[in-house]
């Protein structure tokens, strides 16, 4: 999946601060189960996780101002088989379920807390 970015721009005390977003999916994968002998039902899956990647600078007042975080598990599921074989189908699927831009918008509300205390900061040390 190819990541996305998302700008905003904040009014602060300390002047205007443009905050850019950029998120990349990542999937984790794990191999459970075991597979049957001949004749019986293999209990082989893979579980898989993703998981949203986030890295944000923002600049104003000459000032810059990176963090990075995750939002876990954005989605979650299970296939039959082998992971290996699963990737690409366990990508599409991730691909189709998970809406980058929308959890963008979540990162970056729940951002503005932070984003706004380490300008604050900053400012503070300039002085």
């Amino acid at each position: 999946m190819p990541a996305e970015t998302l700008t905003r721009t904040i009014d602060l005390p300390s002047g205007a601060v443009t905050a850019e977003y950029r998120g990349d999916v990542e999937i984790a994968t794990k191999q459970i189960g075991a597979v049957a002998p001949g004749g019986r039902p293999s209990t082989l899956r893979c579980s898989w996780t993703a998981s949203l990647n986030v890295e944000r600078q923002a600049t104003g007042g000459g000032v810059i101002a990176a963090r990075s975080f995750t939002l876990p598990k954005v989605a979650e599921g299970s296939r039959s088989g082998w992971c290996d074989g699963q990737r690409k189908a366990i990508g599409k699927e991730v691909a189709q379920r998970v809406q980058t831009g929308a959890y963008l918008e979540r990162a970056a509300n729940a951002d503005r807390g932070k984003l706004r205390a380490d300008f604050d900061q900053l400012a503070s040390a300039r002085r």
